[in-house]
């Protein structure tokens, strides 16, 4: 069975035995490295290498957990128009998955903090740093209130 992958990495090699659905254009140009098997599958008969967005197919049972981290895999359901459509939390900041057991973070005013997506204990812990610094943020705030509270009670206090 086949499934739909977009390459995540900045690059993905695939070696000799994989066999891969792609495009004419695809296979056009490595087609020293790939064999011919039906229409649009081809079996890789030298190491040939894709780049980041390229989209590809293959048998998920042929790839390595190493391959599989570096390819994102495209939903066969229908878009609802939008194909760049990212479903994200309405709450900032948040942990986002983005698949293969790689997530996002992402500040209060909704900016990716890491420049790739990156492991859940990674993410927890920038995400919890980031929560600290927030609630930091808003008791300095209260002590930036507390020092006026005091004057005005020493005021009160020297005019009685």
């Amino acid at each position: 069975m086949s499934k739909n992958y977009e390459v995540s990495a900045p690059f993905i090699n695939f070696g000799i035995g994989i066999v891969l659905k792609l495009s004419e254009g695809q296979a056009d140009i490595r087609s020293q490295s790939l064999s011919r098997k039906k229409s649009d599958l081809f079996e890789v008969i030298a190491p040939v290498q894709f780049k980041k967005g390229e989209k590809i197919s293959a048998n998920p049972a042929q790839l390595t957990k190493s391959m599989l981290e570096r390819l994102s895999e495209i939903s066969d359901k229908k878009p609802d128009g939008n194909i760049n459509k990212i479903e994200a939390p309405t709450e900032y900041p948040c942990i986002q998955h983005t698949g293969f057991g790689k997530y996002n973070v992402f500040d209060a005013d909704k900016n990716l903090l890491n420049p790739k997506p990156i492991k859940k204990d990674e993410a927890e812990k920038i995400f919890t740093q980031l929560s600290q610094k927030n609630n930091s943020d808003n008791d300095a705030n209260e002590d930036e209130k507390s020092p006026e509270k005091k004057q005005s009670d020493n005021g009160a206090n020297n005019s009685s």
